[in-house]
């Protein structure tokens, strides 16, 4: 399960980002909508220590995940990524 799970406060200044994070089923190309409007930060971690997630695309607040092997082939089951990423609130 992945959502906005809090609020970052600029050390100066009004603006906030938000924090979206979670655990989610992804394979290669897959995307993930982080109900943000930009991101600014995305962190990725594959459950798998022999494969290696990537952001491949941002389009306002979702991104494309590509999902690889040690040796650069595409997975393609899903597999839980760890996705942690800090953009602007709708």
């Amino acid at each position: 399960m992945a959502g906005i799970v809090g609020a970052l406060e600029k050390a100066l200044g009004k603006a906030q980002k938000k924090v979206f994070a979670g655990a989610v089923s992804v394979a290669d190309g897959d995307t993930v909508d982080t109900g943000l409007s930009a991101i600014d930060v995305p962190i990725l971690t594959s459950s798998n220590p022999d494969h290696v997630a990537a952001v491949t695309g941002v389009s306002g607040g979702t991104i494309t995940i590509g999902l690889h092997d040690n040796a650069g082939s595409a997975i393609t089951t899903a597999e839980t990524v760890y996705v942690l990423v800090i953009g602007d609130p709708k």
